[in-house]
């Protein structure tokens, strides 16, 4: 059913990276971790993401997942692209798009689907991520 939830990460920002600085467009590099739930699976995840911030509040950034199940039978990568906005008190959020890749195991009904993405992170560095159908 497009619309269900079908995966909930929750990590923390554990390094952030200045890439570049130019013209008042910071681009940054963070990379997180965490645990979560996909497709009713426990999983645990890593991720680098790429943002570039604009003078004017709002962001884009690219994504490359792992998530692999805790049962060590599946893995899930995930890679994308979304648009954000920070908003008050340094919170970000983002929605966007993935491309979900896993050939086989309890993850492999995802394999080359676009999956709707929506994040939000708050000051601390804690991101919540679901995932939809598309």
């Amino acid at each position: 059913m497009s619309g269900e939830v079908i995966g909930e990460l929750r990590n923390t920002v554990n390094a952030t990276r200045v890439v570049s600085v130019e013209n008042d467009t910071v681009v940054l590099e963070l990379s997180a971790d965490g645990k979560g739930q996909f497709l009713g699976q426990a999983v645990t995840d890593f991720g680098t993401h790429v943002s570039t911030r604009y003078l004017d509040g709002t962001e884009s950034a690219t994504a490359r997942i792992v998530v692999t199940s805790e049962s060590g039978q599946g893995q899930l990568v995930l890679v994308g692209s979304a648009a954000g906005e920070v908003g008050a008190g340094g919170t970000v959020s983002f929605k966007g798009m993935v491309t979900a890749r896993a050939p086989e195991g309890p993850f492999a009904e995802l394999n080359g689907k676009a999956l709707l993405g929506e994040s939000v992170v708050d000051p601390d560095g804690i991101t919540v991520h679901r995932y939809r159908r598309y």
